[in-house]
């Protein structure tokens, strides 16, 4: 349905030129010009896949919302690059003649509408850039974001000058009607997630309540509701946190929810140090602010029928799994679960305690799989490989259960591997990622 709509939005220019405007030129212009009005389009849209709303990511899930955004905007790079090559007729007024009044036999590219275009390729190719290799990047995720934010502002800008001031169709009022609703759209979607989403948090602070290492590099965060109701999620969604700062900073990061709806108004978090922000957590003081963006993800069982659950977890990706496994356990579930659970060594694994009781509360398989296996170890050992998940689903695919998937890149590609070689539909697969790329 998503991807219906957003093909229809960025098919509509070109067709909007071609009902409104004639006669054609010849092919490979007209193709040369579909492509940068859609282009142009994709580009605005850009703005709404990666605002996080839940409108969009309900759905489908945030990564995917997020995986769609940077696989588009890759095309749109592409498209972006190939556009200018296509064209036959010449361009520029020297070429104006009397007899053309439609303009179909020149371009219509003057100098300023030129550097708007080549600006805007130049710009599109280093947001994207930046985007892919951010990891590497000698500066923060924060300062990435905001310089993200305000280049695709930029580009935005550039591309419709160069789109409305040198194309033949989109000058037409029609089209920038078009533009302008597309336009607001972007910029509305920006003002909505710098300005009043943070001030709608503002309006709804947490405090810190609790923090506890519980393993190695491993942290257990509460927060509880300062003077409001809490939260309403589901099992199995995540929120970004701002922790110890302003509703407003650019220092928010995701986190799944490990608590149940179920347990209360105070909502915990697992935490592993994998990065600079998350090195660094043991430091937060308690009793400090925080601010909850969410809920979000669509790692949910809610109206799911299938006669069992199948559970796939890497490191802090047991987090929603903990999430569901409470709520199954405080609702009563009677279903059969299995839970293959990865991790480096024993002293990574989250909440051992908690899993091997809620083995006896549910009808709960639980399997670790260690890659630093200590003597003794009788359950799996090395890395979560397709052929472990093969082995361990088979059973499982052959009777119809739903599969719940949730951990680092390495580890959902193996498990998708494996589910694939089975022959598991993907509409019998729920996931969230650590990252998108």
């Amino acid at each position: 349905m998503i991807l219906t709509a957003y093909a229809l939005l960025v098919a509509l220019p070109v067709a909007l030129g071609w009902w409104l405007i004639g006669p054609a030129r010849p092919w490979l212009d007209e193709a040369s010009s579909a492509i940068a009005m859609m282009t142009t389009a994709a580009l605005l849209l850009e703005f709404l896949l990666s605002g996080r709303f839940r409108v969009i990511s309900a759905g489908i899930g945030m990564d995917r919302s997020l995986r769609w955004h940077q696989i588009f905007a890759q095309i749109l790079t592409i498209a972006a690059l190939l556009h200018p090559l296509f064209y036959l007729s010449p361009s520029g007024a020297a070429f104006e003649r009397p007899d053309d009044p439609t303009g179909a036999l020149v371009l219509g590219l003057d100098a300023a509408s030129l550097i708007s275009g080549a600006l805007a390729w130049l710009l599109l190719g280093l947001l994207i850039l930046t985007a892919i290799r951010r990891d590497d990047l000698p500066y923060r995720y924060e300062t990435w974001r905001i310089g993200h934010g305000l280049g695709a502002a930029l580009l935005a800008g550039l591309a419709l000058h160069h789109a409305i001031s040198a194309g033949r169709y989109s000058g037409a009022p029609a089209l920038m009607a078009y533009w302008a609703f597309l336009l607001a759209l972007a910029l509305g979607s920006l003002v909505a997630v710098y300005l009043l989403r943070p001030w709608q948090l503002a309006r709804r602070p947490w405090r810190i309540a609790g923090l506890e290492r519980i393993g190695d590099r491993l942290w257990s965060l509460t927060l509880e509701p300062d003077g409001h109701a809490g939260l309403s999620y589901r099992a199995g969604q995540f929120a970004w946190l701002r922790l110890d700062c302003s509703a407003f900073s650019a220092r928010e990061h995701p986190f799944s929810i490990a608590s149940a709806p179920t347990d209360g108004k105070a909502l915990r978090f697992l935490i592993k140090e994998v990065g600079d922000f998350t090195r660094q957590i043991g430091g937060l003081p308690l009793g400090a602010r925080a601010y909850v963006d969410g809920p979000h993800g669509a790692l949910c069982l809610e109206g799911r029928r299938e006669p069992g659950i199948f559970m796939i977890a890497g490191g802090a990706g047991l987090a929603p799994m903990l999430s569901l496994l409470r709520e199954a356990a405080a609702r009563g579930e009677t279903r059969p679960i299995t839970l293959v659970y990865g991790n480096r060594h024993q002293g990574q694994i989250m909440a051992a305690a908690e899993l091997a009781a809620l083995t006896g509360r549910l009808r709960l398989d639980l399997h670790h799989v260690l890659q630093e296996p200590p003597p003794g170890w009788t359950d799996f050992a090395g890395m979560m490989t397709p052929a472990l998940i093969q082995a361990e689903a088979t059973q499982a695919t052959r009777e119809g259960w739903v599969f719940l998937l949730c951990g680092p890149g390495p580890m959902i590609r193996a498990a998708h591997q494996g589910l694939a070689a089975l022959g598991v539909p993907r509409r019998r697969i729920l996931e969230e990622r650590f990252s998108v790329f």
